[in-house]
């Protein structure tokens, strides 16, 4: 697999910044260095849950429980799983050894997985992490930009259990036939390829990309 050069600078420190270097790591690396990390940073809020959008990345379309969003080059689809979130749902990955890319994840009492596997001339990135997924279609040198981004937000997802025992409490309508299985990857057959489409012609710029060997991501330590 390819490496690249990057720098995480986790901001808002009592005493400033501290610098995560992971120049040339794996992307393994890379995953531990930012599912590992704690954040609290949220700047988009909704009803029972926020996440923080990386610099970046804008969202195109929110809906109540996902997203399209856009990076310079890339579409990604994120979907909130509250209902499994509230049911504490459990399933166990298991790791695909004929994928490009497959691992469990388990970071900070959090569980998930990242898979990774190429359709047709892009790869398709499935990482599931605390009850949210985000799915990207990429080419293969923007991979491991792509992890970051999908990283911090999946890192930041923080539900509120207050607003959701309102909203997917026991007594109140059961979502469990419409809502999306997280726990399973799709691979090749996903809704994402229908919205990969729809929107495959969007050609407004969000502003150069910082240079990928200085990538900067806002986190906030605990």
């Amino acid at each position: 697999m390819k490496k690249i050069g990057l720098l995480l600078c986790c901001l808002l420190m009592v005493t400033g910044c501290s610098i995560v270097n992971i120049n040339n790591q794996s992307i393994e690396g890379i995953i531990k260095t930012i599912f590992s990390t704690k954040t609290s940073l949220a700047n988009n809020t909704f009803s029972g849950y926020k996440y923080y959008l990386p610099k970046g990345v804008k969202a195109l379309e929110v809906n109540d429980l996902n997203a399209v969003l856009l990076d310079n080059y890339n579409y990604y689809y994120l979907y909130i799983d509250t209902v499994a979130y509230y049911h504490k749902t459990k399933e166990v990955y298991e790791v695909q050894t004929d994928s490009y890319y497959s691992q469990s994840l388990n970071y900070n009492d959090k569980t998930g997985y990242i898979e990774i596997n190429k359709v047709g001339d892009k790869y398709f990135i499935e990482t599931m992490f605390n009850y949210s997924k985000i799915e990207a279609y990429v080419k293969e040198k923007d991979i491991e930009n792509a992890l970051i981004n999908i990283g911090v937000i999946l890192t930041s997802v923080t539900y509120n259990d207050k607003v959701l025992e309102t909203l997917v409490g026991e007594n109140v309508l059961n979502y469990k036939e419409e809502h999306m299985n997280i726990f399973k990857p799709k691979r090749e057959e996903s809704e994402f390829l229908q919205i990969y489409k729809e929107y495959g012609t969007y050609s407004d710029k969000l502003g150069e990309l910082p240079d990928p060997d200085q990538i900067q991501i806002e986190e906030e330590i605990k």
